[in-house]
């Protein structure tokens, strides 16, 4: 993240490859440290769960990611899927159940940090479009308001 931000600052403000870009209020850096503090919590967590879990399984519970999408869209926007979305959910989430029950290498505090990096992937998916959205203030706000 170190070398990112170093080469992305040197490519902006010394080659000149696209505009500066200053932060222009308190929502914005709100936004922005929101968004930023959910993807570091993700890669966080994703990589205590490698230290437990094989990589191969890891993989297979991330595979849950569009159900932790579904779940937080509409829990955070009221936004609803089509039963047909839902539906093709369904043997994604039983095939990860079902290879965590048959997983030689299962281990609980792995899993649980697995899930919470998937979660929090989805999670990231969705606050990116209601805070990036033109109309995400409005949307954020009702929310918080109901």
């Amino acid at each position: 993240m170190t070398a990112c931000s170093l080469l992305s600052y040197i490519a902006i403000a010394w080659m000149k490859m696209v505009p500066m870009q200053t932060i222009r209020s308190r929502v914005q850096f709100f936004k922005i440290s929101a968004l930023s503090l959910v993807f570091c919590v993700s890669v966080v967590f994703g990589n205590i769960s490698l230290r437990f879990l094989p990589v191969s399984f890891n993989q297979a519970v991330g595979a849950t990611t569009p159900f932790f999408t579904a779940i937080f869209a509409y829990l955070m926007t009221l936004k609803r899927e089509a039963w047909l979305t839902y539906l093709t959910l369904v043997p994604v989430v039983a095939g990860v159940i079902i290879a965590s029950g048959g997983e030689p290498s299962f281990h609980l505090f792995g899993f649980i940090m697995c899930i919470s990096a998937t979660a929090a992937r989805a999670l990231k998916s969705v606050l990116q479009g209601i805070l990036l959205s033109s109309e995400g203030d409005y949307k954020l706000v009702v929310r918080i308001s109901r």
